[in-house]
Formats: structure tokens, sequence, C-alpha cells
């Protein structure tokens, strides 16, 4: 009787292992777009991924198991990069310059069957504090920083939109600055060009938001804070300080300015992404998530 009732569950586990084994085949055979998004991990594509902000969203997300798309101009000088991506097989890294639209359409094009969830622009130029001011303008900078802030970004945005269309998450999501806020501009006045580009770029990704609303795509427009990209911190008492930064480095010593590290950062930013709701579309938020004045 014992041996019975074995055999029985035996059997009876044996038929449950064979229909799941049928439903997995179903699925892959009758609807392989569908098998696709369920048994694979979300997809990420970060342009300006080489140092910085943009390194550690490709860091946080491979290690969070996603697909991770990271590109850069020049990706034999990006070390660590390199080293995430012999870290991680599942990031790949390609060349991208978003001013040549070119080789953007050409990327869309490669990746063209691939769904991706979250398009994170990153890529951004401050230039020279002393180069952007009344008197000593640098037009050739102007256009440069407007070239790839506000004009690349867009191109990229537009070039993927349809990638991001065919994901499950469906989030673009673009780096703002509070230097581009009119509200909170006040003195001393500089960094015309970054600025400018900037506030460019917040109403464009206003614009985009209100345009891909009706495909169910959330538009993310973030400002990521003061974050300390160029290890500022750690700079010691006798080591030479850039001229740029030299104001910042003495506000970090008295204690009157803190930097927020790029780790730190990003995984707030992160949660943020994930959490996004169709509120939040179009708006300008801190990374902790409070609204900001455009």
């Amino acid at each position: 009787m014992p041996g019975s009732v074995y055999c029985q569950g035996n059997t009876l586990m044996t038929t449950i292992v064979r229909t799941l084994i049928i439903l997995l085949l179903c699925l892959l055979t009758t609807a392989p777009g569908l098998a696709r998004d369920t048994l694979t991990a979300p997809t990420v594509l970060i342009t300006g991924s080489n140092r910085g902000i943009g390194l550690e969203f490709a860091r946080q997300y491979a290690a969070l198991g996603w697909q991770v798309i990271a590109t850069c101009r020049t990706p034999d000088s990006a070390d660590q990069l390199q080293d995430l991506a012999a870290q991680y097989p599942h990031l790949s890294i390609e060349q991208l310059d978003i001013t040549d639209h070119a080789a953007v359409d050409a990327l869309a094009e490669r990746y063209a069957d691939l769904a991706i969830d979250v398009l994170l622009n990153n890529a951004a130029l401050l230039g020279p504090r002393d180069k952007q001011v009344l008197g000593n303008m640098d037009y050739e900078l102007l256009r440069r920083i407007l070239e790839v802030n506000t004009v690349g970004t867009l191109k990229v945005t537009d070039a993927f939109t349809a990638h991001v269309a065919a994901s499950r998450q469906k989030k673009i999501i673009t780096l703002g600055s509070r230097a581009g806020s009119i509200q909170m501009l006040n003195s001393p006045p500089d960094f015309y060009a970054y600025r400018a580009s900037k506030t460019a770029l917040h109403l464009l990704m206003k614009n985009i938001s209100l345009a891909l609303a009706e495909r169910g795509i959330l538009v993310g427009l973030i400002n990521p804070g003061l974050v300390d990209t160029r290890g500022l911190a750690q700079i010691g008492p006798d080591d030479p300080v850039p001229d740029d930064f030299k104001g910042v480095v003495r506000l970090l010593r008295s204690g009157v300015l803190k930097l927020t590290s790029p780790a730190e950062a990003v995984d707030q930013m992160i949660a943020l992404i994930a959490n996004l709701s169709a509120e939040q579309s179009g708006v300008f938020l801190d990374a902790d998530g409070q609204v900001l004045p455009w």
C-alpha cells in the first residue's frame, strides 16, 4: 500500500513536470516576442558611460543583472568601463559620439530588434567657466555645448524611441540640471552656454513627454544634484587644484558645501527611475523625487 501511494505521487509529479515543459515549449514557439520579454532581464542604454555618473549607472545596473549597453566616444581609453565589461558579460560597450547623427542612426539600426526598457541620456559637456561669461564668450564652445547637451540628446532620444516603445518599462530618462532652471538662477551669472543648453533640454523633454504619453512612455527629467564626479573631496591640502574648481574645493574644506558620491547619487536615481509614475513624467525632479521649478 505505501509503495502504491509512492508510485501514484511519483506519477502525478511526472505529469506536472511534463505539462510545464509542454507549456514552456508552446510559449517559446508560438509567442517568441513574449517569451523574450518574459525570460530575459530588462535592458538599459546609457550615453556617456566612460566616467562619473554614467560609469556608475553602468556599474549599478550591471550589478542588478540588467542588460547594459554602455556608450562613450572613446571606448579604448575607458579603462574602468572595460573592467566592468570584463566583470559583467551582460554589459556591452559601444562607441558613440552623440553629435554624430549618422553614428546614432547606425547604432539604433544595429539594435533595431532590441527592446530598451530605459534609455538613459547622461552624456553632457560642461566646459570651462571663464569661457562662458559676457565679455569673454567662446562662441565655438557655445555651439559645441549646445550640440552635445541639447541637440545630441534630442537625436539619441528620437532614434531610440521605437526601441523604448517596444519594451516593458518604456522609460526615457534624461539628466537635467538646476543650472538650467530659470527660477533658481542667481548670482554669479556664469556658465552661460551650459545653463542655456540645459534650459533648452528641459523644454525639449517636457515636449517629448507630452508627445509620447499616448504610447505609454514615461519621460523622466532628473537633477542628480551636486555629485563629486572629479574626486574633489579627496584632494589633499597640498595637492594641486584645477582653476575651475578652486572655489568649490575651498567651500568643501570649509564645510559650507557637501558633495554626494557618484555611488550614492546613482543609487538614489535608480530607485527614482524604478518607481517613476505617469504623474512624474515630464516633471523636473530632484534625485530624491522632489519637484523642482523650471
